[in-house]
């Protein structure tokens, strides 16, 4: 069936638009979708079978599993790597020695979209759409992330004072994320994470590594800092 030259247009138009997307992303275009989003799809890594997450490849050092006890306390090695992503890639928070030293403004969208999404990359970017927050929520959500609450969150940009709440519009976030966790190293109340992360989901190209150490703090699992090339 031949098409028109109205849908050829918005056919064209609308690979363009995927293209560009996807490359905001870091993913490579030249990998068909269907083969980057199939939940039945099985990859080899040293001579070991895993399964393809939701939120992209990734796989753990022999003799390691997910989640690794931290004093006690159950530390989720995927959720961790994620958010080094997040805040090295995403919000380009990538070296920080305490959270106290993330940019403000970083920090409370950070949190906001944390509010409303477990994993960033999950954003759907299909439309635009605005979110807000009250002071309390990202407080509660800082204290979960970071163990603290004690940041001057009003002083952000995202802070609208009229209105007593946190607001903005989603950032195009949402993206395949394609990685390897390469060491847990555990030490007393902390646990190192090591993550190269790569551009597409053959691993061919190499997005950045990072490093995120996460503290148990008061029984629970925060981030206390993070470093990433």
């Amino acid at each position: 069936m031949k098409f028109s030259f109205k849908k050829s247009v918005c056919v064209t138009l609308a690979a363009v638009f995927a293209a560009m997307l996807f490359a905001s992303c870091g993913v490579d275009t030249s990998v068909k979708q269907d083969e980057e989003s199939s939940k039945g799809y099985v990859v080899s890594v040293t001579e070991e079978k895993e399964d393809q997450e939701l939120s992209g490849f990734h796989s753990y050092p022999a003799g390691k599993t997910d989640p690794v006890t931290v004093n006690g306390a159950e530390v989720s090695v995927t959720d961790f790597s994620l958010r080094a992503y997040e805040l090295a890639y995403m919000l380009a928070q990538k070296n920080f020695t305490s959270p106290d030293k993330i940019n403000i403004d970083a920090l409370t969208q950070f949190a906001l979209a944390h509010v409303h999404f477990q994993n960033l990359n999950e954003m759907n970017n299909k439309a635009m759409q605005y979110r807000y927050a009250n002071e309390n929520q990202i407080k509660e959500q800082l204290k979960t992330l970071f163990g603290s609450d004690s940041f001057k969150v009003t002083d952000s940009v995202l802070y609208n004072p009229a209105k007593k709440i946190f607001e903005m519009w989603l950032p195009e976030y949402g993206c395949n994320i394609y990685y390897n966790v390469d060491a847990v190293n555990v030490s007393g109340d902390t646990a190192e994470i090591i993550t190269t992360f790569y551009n597409e989901f053959k691993r061919s190209t190499l997005l950045g590594r990072t490093t995120i150490n996460v503290k148990i703090k008061d029984g629970k699992p925060v981030i206390a800092s993070l470093s990433a090339e």
